[in-house]
């Protein structure tokens, strides 16, 4: 079965050498629908990149709440999804860096994401594995140094331990 593919890219352009090189992330529109971006380069907003994307209502944790469980539990159910394909995505593992409620919305029941601008495919280089501890308010963790110099599953963690954070905690 072919799924269709949405993405999220800037320009590269040699106009548009100036905005700042995000990472092209391809997400199946199951996670993020993006119908068009615009490039805009004035005087008074330099360097402006403004995705459209798919209209949702915005999730608010106290309306969750007074949903049925049904609905609680669909809504984990795709950040369950969410979360695993962030995990093993064709570029990696990429990171969420502001993972908040705030960026996302729900459509159809499912959860959807919004905002991209802080997503990152960089896990955090180290030389030992005391320089891959992550620090949070409830649990610390040190996770392995590869050979290769990378804090192995970081985006991983930051993003599960963010996801029940802000999130599955409330539900």
């Amino acid at each position: 079965m072919l799924r269709k593919k949405c993405l999220l890219c800037t320009s590269s352009s040699e106009k548009h050498k100036s905005v700042p090189r995000y990472v092209t992330l391809i997400l199946p529109c199951d996670f993020f629908q993006l119908y068009g971006y615009c490039y805009q380069d004035s005087n008074d907003i330099p360097d402006t990149l403004t995705a459209i994307t798919e209209l949702g209502s915005p999730l608010e944790m106290i309306q969750l709440l007074q949903t049925s469980w049904e609905d609680r539990f669909r809504i984990c159910l795709s950040l369950v999804r969410l979360l695993h394909y962030l995990a093993h995505s064709p570029l990696g593992s990429v990171t969420l860096l502001d993972f908040r409620p705030r960026q996302f919305v729900i459509v159809d029941g499912e959860l959807k994401v919004t905002d991209l601008d802080d997503a990152s495919i960089e896990e955090s280089s180290c030389t030992s594995n005391s320089d891959c501890f992550m620090e949070f308010p409830a649990r610390n963790f040190t996770l392995p140094c590869s050979v290769e110099g990378r804090c192995q599953n970081m985006n991983e963690m930051r993003n599960l331990y963010n996801a029940y954070r802000y999130m599955i905690s409330s539900l």
